[in-house]
């Protein structure tokens, strides 16, 4: 029974696009959603970004993003799998907190946490930023798909773009030219042999590579110029100014320019945290064993720049996130329901 109502609410999210920057619609429906419900939503906005938040005084809260990227599969179902762009990540974890808001007033029992819906996490992560302008919690959880793991650490993260150029030549004259495509390569394989990302990690391990590679040649030529992104994952514990030291001199070598778009520091919680105290013991309540770490960025490292404990939970798997073939189990959805509907519930008692 509450895998199917799981299903009808992410099917009716999913039906609705909600791409970074297009998220009113979305918002609309989850106001209205919650008003069915009798829940007071406040509505923040800065002219850029929508966030509703419910029960703003609270300390802690539940983190979510309505946006998605842009739709590459229309939704659909098959048994208890429901397929499509943002089925994972994270109207399945949106699914699973409206599921819970549902399930409290059903029950008639009490919201203590508050809970916030932001927008544009996908690209600048300008709603959660928003949001800790104007309020300052102890604690969150942010969701995110994390195949029900409660994370404590996050990864840092070096995303940058560059140019690098090479020499012209006839294609059938490559020792004429330097070809760019080749040095892009060298570039990278010198990076990934610095010493910070041959380190292992508890939940993951440091890597760099290439995200995305541009060299347009019509006239067959040896390629005197190509565009490209890399990007880095750094474990909690590295710091990114120093990895950074290490790596610019080869960029200087290699590249004609480049430029960072994303730079930040991994962190580790104790699990002394009050926050993970809380997940644990509801964790162990509805059946839950592993901690883990979050590999991409999201909201969370807002949230702990500004001094807020914050871990990381969802239904839903990040390796599939942003394919053709996202989707997620709703089965998942409703277990994510009842580990949040559980810290609800300590978190009243303490």
């Amino acid at each position: 029974m509450k895998a199917e109502r799981a299903k009808e609410i992410l099917v009716e999210l999913l039906k609705i696009p909600s791409p970074s920057g297009q998220e009113d619609r979305l918002a609309l429906h989850i106001m209205e959603f919650l008003h069915r419900l009798d829940y007071d939503v406040h509505i923040e906005s800065d002219g850029k970004v929508i966030d509703l938040v419910v029960n703003p005084e609270a300390e802690l809260f539940f983190e979510v993003h309505m946006d998605t990227i842009d739709v590459r599969a229309e939704p659909f179902v098959r048994g208890n799998i429901v397929y499509g762009t943002g089925a994972s990540d994270v109207k399945g974890g949106l699914a699973s907190v409206l599921l819970m808001l549902e399930s409290l007033k059903k029950d008639k029992q009490d919201l203590n946490v508050g809970v916030v819906f932001v927008s544009d996490e996908e690209k600048e992560g300008m709603g959660s930023a928003l949001f800790m302008e104007r309020y300052k919690p102890k604690m969150a959880i942010v969701i995110e798909p994390t195949d029900l793991e409660v994370h404590i650490a996050h990864a840092g993260n070096i995303e940058a773009y560059f140019e690098v150029d090479g020499k012209e030549a006839h294609g059938a004259c490559p020792e004429s030219g330097i070809n760019a495509i080749d040095q892009a390569y060298k570039m990278i394989e010198e990076l990934k042999a610095l010493e910070p990302f041959k380190q292992k990690g508890k939940y993951f391990d440091a890597y760099i590579g290439l995200q995305e590679l541009i060299c347009e040649n019509p006239y067959y030529l040896i390629p005197a110029l190509c565009k490209g992104r890399f990007e880095a994952r750094l474990l909690p514990n590295q710091e990114v100014e120093d990895v950074l030291d290490l790596m610019e001199p080869i960029l200087d070598e290699y590249t004609l320019r480049y430029e960072y778009t994303e730079i930040w520091d991994g962190y580790e919680l104790d699990e002394s945290e009050e926050i993970v105290q809380l997940a644990k013991k509801a964790m162990e309540e509805v059946d839950l064993e592993d901690f883990g770490g979050m590999r991409s960025w999201t909201d969370a490292i807002n949230f702990m720049y500004n001094g807020t404990k914050t871990i990381v939970f969802g239904p839903g798997n990040l390796d599939i996130s942003h394919t053709k073939g996202e989707r997620i189990d709703v089965r998942d959805v409703v277990k994510a329901s009842e580990f949040l509907r559980k810290v609800n519930e300590i978190y009243g008692r303490s």
